[in-house]
């Protein structure tokens, strides 16, 4: 009697269950988040995948499969990739097989990394489920919508920043050479060199001797950074972006303000953008990694036009950095330009994948 009563008790969860089975997966909530968008090389970050029952019967089988980026690393345990990740023939995937009890949810987290600069895309997810005995599966698949940016990994060699460094005192040093007739600052005596138009005659009639007014010197050290992805081989290119990410560092660590622009594919919040305005701190700084790690390091157009219109927005005592591959003629004779438009000498920062950086 016990026997009979365990078999029509089974046989009635299997009824119920089959005939839920085509109903189940409406009741199944997916949902992916990755704990940041932009990412170092080989850094270690984290998708989480959730699932949730939102209905009033458990869901004994559900499977979940999403498509992973081919260069992604799991950064898990041997024994969990081996259960989890799976070589799929036109890249990989992570897959879990789980049951969901009535209003519960389960999360799956992944550690991964990733080793280069670029743009990594999540792809579909897909979603099965079905009775305990198999004979009835329904399927449902969707979009991830995830990806992350790599920004380029810091150029380690130290005559790029030996240039830098001294290029920068250089700029600092002019700062105290001129000063800026706009900020006025106080007034000292009058020593019989300066201008008339410079005599404070307020000042003057107050204190019975000639006044000068005293002004401030040149508003801080600004600079232009001109990355040229026109010419050179792709392994050029990719040192032309690290060696710009190094000069982004510099002049964030030493605080001074700079504007970035170039000739390449660079995407920036508003899209397509080639001229980033003048800017420092966090957020101008993650800015120009993002559209450095989208770039797929093609040139839009010469470096002479690029050149041309540094020359149309040019400012006083601006000092530019110039970062290209080995330059070829055209491009010697657009630099020669610059140079006759700056006051100071551009810092060229050399980017060449065989002989390192160089700078001059």
């Amino acid at each position: 009697m016990n026997l009979l009563f365990v078999l029509l008790l089974l046989a009635c969860v299997l009824a119920i269950q089959y005939l839920h089975a085509d109903r189940s997966l409406k009741h199944i909530v997916y949902r992916s988040e990755l704990d940041r968008e932009l990412a170092e090389p080989d850094q270690v970050l984290t998708l989480s995948s959730t699932l949730g029952n939102t209905g009033r019967l458990p869901v004994f089988y559900l499977c979940l499969m999403e498509v992973l980026p081919d260069a992604l690393r799991a950064e898990e345990d041997p024994a969990w990739c081996r259960r989890h990740v799976k070589e799929l023939f036109s890249g990989r995937s992570c897959t879990s097989q789980i049951y969901l009890l009535p209003h519960r949810r389960y999360t799956r987290r992944l550690r991964f990394s990733l080793p280069d600069r670029g743009v990594y895309c999540f792809g579909k997810y897909y979603l099965a489920t079905g009775d305990l005995l198999g004979f009835r599966t329904r399927n449902l698949d969707g979009k991830m919508e995830k990806r992350v940016v790599v920004m380029p990994r810091r150029w380690e060699d130290h005559r790029v920043e030996m240039a830098l460094g001294g290029y920068l005192g250089e700029i600092s040093v002019r700062r105290f050479l001129f000063e800026d007739p706009v900020l006025t600052i106080g007034v000292r005596e009058y020593t019989g060199s300066e201008p008339l138009k410079q005599i404070s005659w307020k000042q003057t009639a107050r204190t019975g001797a000639l006044q000068v007014k005293k002004y401030d010197y040149t508003v801080d050290a600004n600079v232009t950074v001109l990355l040229n992805l026109d010419g050179g081989s792709p392994g050029d290119r990719e040192c032309c972006f690290r060696i710009a990410r190094t000069v982004c560092e510099v002049l964030e660590k030493r605080r001074i303000p700079y504007e970035f622009c170039g000739n390449g594919d660079l995407t920036g919040p508003l899209g397509e953008q080639n001229w980033f305005s003048e800017g420092l701190g966090t957020q101008h700084y993650r800015t120009l990694m993002y559209a450095l790690g989208q770039s797929r390091g093609q040139a839009l157009f010469p470096f002479s036009r690029l050149v041309d219109r540094c020359v149309k927005k040019r400012r006083r005592s601006r000092g530019y950095i110039v970062i290209s591959p080995p330059l070829r003629r055209q491009d010697q004779e657009a630099l020669h330009k610059l140079r006759r438009f700056s006051e100071t000498e551009p810092c060229l920062l050399i980017g060449a994948e065989k002989k390192g950086g160089t700078a001059s």
